[in-house]
């Protein structure tokens, strides 16, 4: 119990250092000029994106700028978690975000909130720190896995806590949901193993981490498949359907540029 206390004391930490991190600007604007600001976010499409392999092609349209090109305005909301995504939908703060199957069953579970259009390949790892020395899930035994509280991971991370009851054993579930936190925590030995997406799960291999286990759609994992998720009533617009057909067919073209140049080329852009 006392490690679960010490490394959620560690979250609150990372958190805090992670929102104070970077230069902030303010600029003051006149009235007027807010006013002009607000109607053209207003009118823009508003797309919730993460920092992840997944969100290349979102990031890359907007790069080259795609979305001008095809004449619309693409407003690219930056979250490092896929609650914050799901938030954002439920709040109307954006008309779309990638979201993951299990997220977007919670957003409509009373009410239709959102719809699962464009697919995206998001792979999930399962790591292990390198202090906690684990090879083998079954050595996960009153050992700490970080997670999402909702959504794929806490789904992935219940399966393995199942695994291991049927065995009359446990592990601990830690949710943190900011994927900066996750990795530094698992680098760190805060927590034992975590799910990470790309590039977050190469960079804490580097770092000494080890996979254990990987979750995919390509691995028969269909509810990692995620999706561009938008707000049902959002979409009941003639504009915005028009704006999403094209902001789609952007991230298309983007897709084949980086199939054809190579990720490698474009991952420079996934750093905020």
């Amino acid at each position: 119990m006392k490690r679960i206390i010490y490394a959620l004391l560690a979250v609150g930490l990372l958190m805090v250092g992670a929102g104070c991190t970077g230069e902030e600007s303010q600029h003051r604007l006149t009235k007027a000029e807010r006013d002009s600001l607000r109607r053209i976010d207003s009118a823009a499409l508003k797309i919730g994106v993460l920092p992840v392999e997944a969100c290349l092609p979102i990031v890359v349209a907007e790069q080259l700028r795609l979305y001008d090109t095809l004449g619309i305005t693409v407003h690219l909301r930056r979250y490092y978690a896929l609650s914050e995504c799901r938030i954002a939908v439920e709040k109307a703060l954006v008309e779309g975000a990638v979201l993951d199957t299990v997220l977007i069953g919670i957003l409509n579970k009373n009410t239709p909130v959102a719809y699962a259009a464009t697919a995206v390949s998001l792979e999930w790892k399962l790591l292990t720190a390198k202090k906690a020395r684990v090879t083998r899930l079954d050595q996960l035994v009153d050992k700490m896995i970080a997670a999402d509280s909702h959504g794929i991971t806490y789904a992935l991370a219940t399966q393995v806590l199942d695994t291991l009851r049927r065995k009359k054993q446990q592990a601990f579930v830690i949710q943190v949901e900011d994927l900066r936190v996750r990795e530094q925590m698992l680098v760190t030995g805060n927590v034992d193993a975590a799910f990470l997406p790309e590039p977050f799960a190469s960079r804490a291999e580097k770092s000494g981490a080890k996979v254990l286990k990987l979750a995919s759609p390509s691995k028969g994992e269909s509810k990692a498949v995620c999706h561009i998720a938008y707000r049902t009533e959002a979409m009941k617009d003639a504009s915005r359907r028009h704006q999403q057909q094209m902001f789609e067919k952007a991230v298309g073209i983007a897709a084949d540029s980086i199939r054809r140049y190579g990720k490698e080329k474009y991952m420079n852009m996934m750093q905020w």
